[in-house]
């Protein structure tokens, strides 16, 4: 079902028509994003839309330099009009997982995207909210029962032992 675009060290980028899948470990930088922006610039060239599930696994380092934040703020201002919904989930668990999560509902916030975004811990809850949410494209609305274990396969595969605990850059 999804097809391998991207694989580098720390980030693979699946696709399953317009669905993209970041499985991204530990920190993410400047390369990453240029990695996303080719992959989105790929689906949404050929389906005029697209959906998004970014699964941040790990020691997730949230940069908050002004160039990262300027970045991701560009990705997603670039992209708004194809998006039809975006789900983060943030694995950890912890106050620092928490705080993770929060500062990246933050940053959504701040590029004011139109489209649904929601900040998850657990992946299979962000996977059946992406496929409920209205305006999502006939095939993706109410597919979580047969994507939900494609994505599971691919997380259990892309797994790693030792997973650290989140970190916010500069604290």
């Amino acid at each position: 079902m999804f097809t391998l675009i991207n694989e580098e060290p720390d980030q693979t980028l699946y696709r399953y028509r317009s669905l993209l899948l970041n499985v991204h470990w530990d920190e993410l930088k400047l390369a990453h994003l240029t990695s996303i922006t080719r992959a989105c610039e790929q689906i949404c060239g050929e389906h005029k839309q697209m959906t998004s599930i970014v699964m941040l696994r790990g020691a997730v380092n949230v940069d908050l330099s002004n160039e990262a934040r300027l970045a991701g703020a560009n990705l997603t201002n670039r992209f708004e009009r194809f998006n039809t919904g975006q789900a983060v989930v943030v694995e950890a668990s912890g106050f620092m997982a928490s705080l993770a999560r929060s500062v990246i509902t933050g940053i959504n916030l701040v590029a004011r995207s139109k489209a649904p975004q929601r900040v998850f811990q657990d992946a299979k809850e962000a996977t059946e909210w992406l496929c409920s949410i209205p305006g999502q494209p006939e095939w993706v609305r109410g597919a979580d029962p047969r994507l939900w274990p494609e994505i599971q396969r691919i997380l259990d595969e892309r797994s790693r032992n030792a997973a650290g605990a989140p970190k916010i850059a500069s604290l």
